[in-house]
């Protein structure tokens, strides 16, 4: 399994707005291309649209 790393500009929950800690599981939605066609997904240069605990996530995407 290929591990994804990312880096969060902001690491405030979108939904709640309570700063995130290491360790936390949270969902995170980005905008990107998929850049091959074959099994594996490669993502370029992912924009973090939107970040938040699991806890928090209701499965909608509040864009402010």
């Amino acid at each position: 399994m290929m591990e994804t790393k990312m880096i969060l500009g902001v690491t405030t929950c979108d939904k709640c707005g309570v700063p995130m800690k290491t360790g936390q599981n949270i969902v995170v939605i980005g905008l990107s291309t998929i850049a091959n066609a074959n099994n594996e997904l490669e993502v370029p240069e992912p924009e973090i649209r939107y970040a938040c605990h699991i806890d928090c996530w209701d499965g909608i995407e509040l864009d402010y």
